[in-house]
């Protein structure tokens, strides 16, 4: 599951993924598409008979293009319990401004 939140300074996209680390993450940028690639693979153990793990193996992919208004050169991502958000600033000229008034 994920979702995009538009904030006046940037968007923000959330993306869940429990029980991925940041090694298993891949997040590529090609021609304003933004392309995330997740992968964990729960390791088995060939000595044990019965493995129990609580993680569902993850493999997700999933692709967003960004609209014109994105400043591609400054995204950031971060990684928390299972939550990969990734900050997408807008561009200077997208932004709103406030002008001030001044007493004539």
């Amino acid at each position: 599951a994920s979702r995009v939140l538009e904030g006046e300074e940037a968007y923000t996209l959330t993306v869940e993924l429990p029980g991925v680390g940041e090694k298993d993450i891949e997040l590529t940028l090609e021609n304003r598409t933004l392309s995330i690639t997740a992968e964990n693979t729960v390791q088995s153990f060939k000595d044990h008979t019965l493995v129990l793990t609580e993680i569902p193996e993850v493999r997700y992919r999933t692709a967003f293009d960004l609209p014109e208004r994105v400043d591609t050169t400054g995204i950031k991502a971060a990684n928390k319990n299972g939550l990969l958000i990734l900050t997408l600033p807008k561009h200077e000229e997208v932004k709103p401004r406030r002008i001030a008034i001044t007493a004539g």
